[in-house]
Formats: C-alpha cells, sequence, structure tokens
C-alpha cells in the first residue's frame, strides 16, 4: 500500500493523447463544416441544368427561330394593311349607275319627211344615255348615218367618203351640222310645199 499512486495527467488518454484538446478541435470542425446530406451536391447541380434547359426552351418558343420567320410575319402585316386600306377606298365609293341601252331609232328614208324631227330627238336620246359610247361628234354622225335608207343614203353616201375633211362648213365636221342640215332638206320643204299649195288653194 505504500507505493505511490500514479498520478493522474489531465487531458491525457490511454495512450498518451490529449483527449479534451481533440475534443475542442473535432468540435471546431464540425462547427465550420456544412452537413449536407448523400447526393446533395449532385441534385442541386441537377436541378440547375434543369431550369437553364427550360429557359433556354421558353427563349427558342418567344424568339423567332429564323430571320426568315419575322420578315414573313412583316410581309403578312404590310398585305393586311393593303387589303383594309383597298376595302375601305371600295366602300366610300357610291357603285356606278349605268342606264340599260337603248333600242336604236327608227330607219328615215325621206318618204315621210315630216318624221325627221323624231329621227333627230331618238338618236340624242341615243347619245345622252350613252355619254361614254358617244363622247365624239363623229361617233354621233356614224351612228345615226347608219339608220339612213333610200334617196337619203344616197344623199348621205359620198360626204361619208371624204370624212377626214377638216373644212368647218363640211356637213359632217359636227352634229349640230348634220342635224340642221337634215331639217333644212326634209322638213323645211315639206313646210314650204304646204305653203305653196295653201297658196294655190
Amino acid at each position: 500500500m505504500g507505493g505511490a499512486s500514479p498520478s493522474i495527467q489531465e487531458g491525457r488518454g490511454p495512450r498518451g493523447s490529449n483527449s479534451f484538446s481533440g475534443v475542442v478541435d473535432g468540435s471546431q470542425r464540425l462547427s465550420r463544416t456544412t452537413f449536407k446530406g448523400p447526393g446533395e451536391d449532385g441534385e442541386e447541380e441537377e436541378e440547375n441544368s434543369v431550369e437553364e434547359e427550360e429557359s433556354d426552351g421558353i427563349e427558342g418558343v418567344l424568339a423567332p427561330s429564323e430571320p426568315s420567320l419575322l420578315a414573313t410575319m412583316q410581309q403578312m402585316t404590310k398585305i393586311m394593311a393593303k387589303l383594309q386600306a383597298a376595302s375601305s377606298s371600295e366602300a366610300s365609293k357610291p357603285p356606278a349607275f349605268k342606264t340599260p341601252s337603248m333600242k336604236g331609232p327608227e330607219c328615215f328614208d325621206g318618204t315621210q319627211p315630216l318624221k325627221v324631227r323624231n329621227f333627230i330627238q331618238s338618236c340624242q336620246l341615243i347619245f345622252h344615255n350613252e355619254l361614254r359610247n358617244f363622247s365624239q361628234d363623229r361617233k354621233k354622225i356614224l351612228y345615226a348615218t347608219s339608220f339612213l335608207i333610200g334617196r337619203v343614203a344616197k344623199w348621205i353616201e359620198p360626204y361619208l367618203s371624204n370624212l377626214t375633211n377638216q373644212d368647218p362648213n363640211y356637213v359632217l365636221s359636227s352634229w349640230k351640222l348634220l342635224e340642221s342640215q337634215l331639217l333644212t332638206l326634209f322638213e323645211d320643204q315639206m313646210k314650204s310645199k304646204k305653203l305653196k299649195q295653201n297658196w294655190i288653194l
């Protein structure tokens, strides 16, 4: 019993290591280390890559994949604008009124001179009804003379062979002059004959 008891050294383990300092150092290392479960780093990286792929896919849908697609859309917009402008301009214009074509005048042969005025009036109505077709005097003259027959056709024939005559006093130089000539030849002569007959009676 008299032997000296072994001295207890604080902080020493069985092998002479400092167990207290080891615990302290270990706790410091644990406090500095962030614990992660198994596979957490891989899952986080995988989630990031999936999010990047999704964002790339959305941008691909929103933005045109090719420059030609944007050009096509611009062309379609221009075409639609032109169509709308054309439809609005057509809607603003009133519909064109077109009168029905009229029957030609009754042929005049001179055997009944007083009918010459009816012939001229029929021609005038047609000229007014179809202004576009009879915008020039020459067209009026050629149309009216095509309904002259018999002795009246023989009278007008030499004048028709010289339509290029520029003399203002020429019978076929204007419609008014032809109209006046027909009235003088037939209506006035008929009136003068009646006057002579009345004087004789």
